[in-house]
């Protein structure tokens, strides 16, 4: 008998549904429909959730990575990050020396598998941010008693780090032992010649129209159906790998992540159609608003007695593995002779992302290195996943 789940099997419901929504945006385009049968689509797709591959709360969590990598044009990574791009990296090597430390100090107090959960999240969190904390704990089923003083500890750590920072950017003793460019008078202040910060375009208040929350959801649930596609056919063709050597057992798990894939395809579109991307107003606001949802629904559930009593030692871990990136990266500034405001910028996309780099460079008056910052912080979304799982499978 042919049932509706024997469809769904045979045919990606998913997929056709991400056409439909495209060819009906195109012909409210071309003024040959009105906006009744998008309202109607759209009725239709969120009161079906039974019908889609993903259950209706996990929605925020998928969505958010395609939308926040929006403007991920590799091209323009690598163009404006320049020295940022460099020295970020090597603070990731901080971070994965300061996931070790906090690893083997707090094994001891925090157990097992609650120290390799929370070092597998952090590691991706500290390069990454909070979407890639998010796809982790995803990825892995990370209980709520385990993240949620996790997260606490994370944002009270990392706001004290950006006012540490801060300090030490503008402390002399520091800046007679680094080289300080962006900090002297004679350095371009573009917002006096512009009147406006180059920050501008990333903060200000944008036009969002109808049609870019369509062009936005239709691409990225177009991705997600792409990336769910390609998950099912990878696994196949790994088939079983529990007697496989260390190395295929890690690229099984990589291949398979449905965040990775994500994270490649959106990337793959933002570089090679970023012109298209550009037109379209908002996704970064979407997929901030779907990754909040996401964090707001994660504390839902919270024993408020069990975050106070755990949060101290998670405290601790995180305090380890931020402080350890910071002299890492500052010692190898101090040998490559590198400037302590992009040392700086590169620290906070590390264990802030894209905004915390952006805010610091603002707070400074670094007008040079904003747009720098915010496209290194994006690029740490990009990789922070696929190291933390990378991580994790090693310490399991």
């Amino acid at each position: 008998m042919l049932t509706f789940e024997l469809l769904l099997q045979k045919f990606s419901l998913f997929g056709f549904i991400c056409f439909l929504f495209v060819l009906l945006l195109g012909l409210y385009r071309l003024k040959r429909i009105s906006r009744l049968p998008l309202v109607v689509f759209l009725i239709v797709l969120f009161a079906i959730p039974a019908a889609l591959p993903i259950p209706a709360a996990g929605y925020s969590t998928v969505l958010s990575i395609p939308l926040l990598l929006f403007r991920a044009n590799l091209r323009e990574i690598f163009r404006i990050g320049g020295r940022v791009f460099f020295i970020f990296h090597l603070s990731a090597v901080g971070t994965f020396l300061g996931v070790l430390v906090a690893y083997v100090t707090m094994k001891s107090v925090l157990g097992s598998p609650t120290t390799e959960m929370a070092s597998g999240m952090m590691m991706a969190s500290y390069i990454g941010g909070g979407v890639n904390f998010m796809a982790m704990k995803s990825s892995y089923d990370v209980p709520e008693a385990v993240a949620n003083p996790l997260i606490v500890a994370d944002n009270f750590v990392m706001a004290a780090m950006f006012v540490l920072m801060l300090g030490i950017a503008s402390n002399a003793w520091i800046r007679k032992r680094f080289p300080h460019p962006h900090s002297q008078d004679q350095d371009i202040d573009l917002s006096k010649e512009t009147g406006a910060s180059p920050a501008e375009p990333h903060w200000k208040r944008k036009e969002i129209s109808l049609s870019d929350i369509a062009w936005a959801l239709g691409i990225a649930f177009g991705i997600l159906a792409l990336a769910k596609t390609l998950q099912g056919w990878i696994s196949a063709g790994f088939g079983e790998v529990e007697q496989a050597s260390l190395i295929v057992r890690l690229l099984q798990v990589l291949c398979t992540n449905l965040f990775v894939l994500l994270t490649l395809l959106t990337l793959f579109v933002a570089t090679f159609f970023s012109r298209h991307l550009e037109k379209i107003h908002g996704p970064e606001e979407l997929g901030a608003y779907m990754l909040l949802v996401f964090l707001f629904t994660l504390g839902l559930p919270a024993d408020l007695f069990s975050v106070l009593t755990k949060a101290p030692s998670f405290f601790i871990f995180c305090g380890i593995i931020a402080t350890i990136n910071l002299l890492w990266t500052l010692a190898i500034g101090k040998l490559f002779k590198l400037n302590i405001e992009e040392i700086v910028i590169a620290v906070n996309a590390n264990l802030g992302g894209a905004p915390s780099a952006a805010t610091v460079a603002i707070s400074a008056g670094w007008n040079r290195l904003v747009l720098p910052g915010i496209l290194v912080g994006i690029w740490g979304y990009v990789v922070g996943t696929p190291l933390g799982i990378l991580i994790m499978e090693l310490l399991v």
